[in-house]
């Protein structure tokens, strides 16, 4: 099942320094913290490297399918392990502030439905696309260096620690009440001991 994911962020600078830096595909991996590398293998095609679930790594070809300066650009996946396609589009809001919009787009994670629910479980992609986001957004403005922004942790990771906490905090809610459900003396007698304990 495709998957869309989309978010903007408006940033202090004119839109051809903004337009320039995600130009270089190359920079994605200082912003961008799933990203560990894109290496140009030809005049409009890359190859990327990501970090997936499980500590796996994911790698596949994209060509750059628009290259508009200033404006916007796009891609699709040629193969690999991902098929994703998308486009970022740069609008001059004032002549130093740029608002950039992306839109991604996923199919067929690894793993296939079972992955899918796993991969949203672990992390959610806007909340990793907002992070993302926000990291070009400092070190465009000059709030952190690149190499800052990539000792951030993920929003996967963060999302994970809460996600793990909710788990505990649910299954705890589950013991206790599977201790109160029978209202019994005994079981009452059982739910004094654990939490004497």
């Amino acid at each position: 099942m495709p998957q869309r994911v989309e978010g903007s962020i408006e940033i202090e600078a004119p839109v051809e320094r903004v337009y320039g830096y995600w130009e270089n595909l190359e920079n994605l991996p200082s912003f961008m913290s799933n990203v560990e590398e894109v290496r140009s293998t030809g005049a409009d095609t890359t190859r990327w490297r990501v970090k997936g679930p499980f500590g796996r790594t994911l790698e596949w070809e994209a060509k750059t399918t628009q290259k508009e300066p200033n404006r916007a650009i796009a891609w699709n996946s040629v193969g690999g392990q991902v098929e994703t396609s998308g486009q970022v589009r740069f609008v001059e809001v004032t002549p130093n502030r740029t608002r950039v919009e992306v839109q991604m787009n996923y199919w067929d994670p690894p793993g296939g439905r079972a992955g899918e629910v796993v991969s949203r479980a672990i992390s959610d992609p806007k909340l990793q696309l907002e992070q993302d986001l926000r990291n070009l957004k400092d070190i465009i403005e000059g709030r952190v260096s690149p190499e800052e922004a990539r000792r951030r942790p993920a929003a996967a990771t963060l999302q994970s620690g809460t996600a793990a906490g909710l788990v505990l905090l649910l299954g705890a809610a589950l013991v206790l009440f599977l201790l109160l459900r029978g209202g019994g003396e005994r079981e009452e007698r059982r739910f004094r001991i654990i939490l004497e304990l």
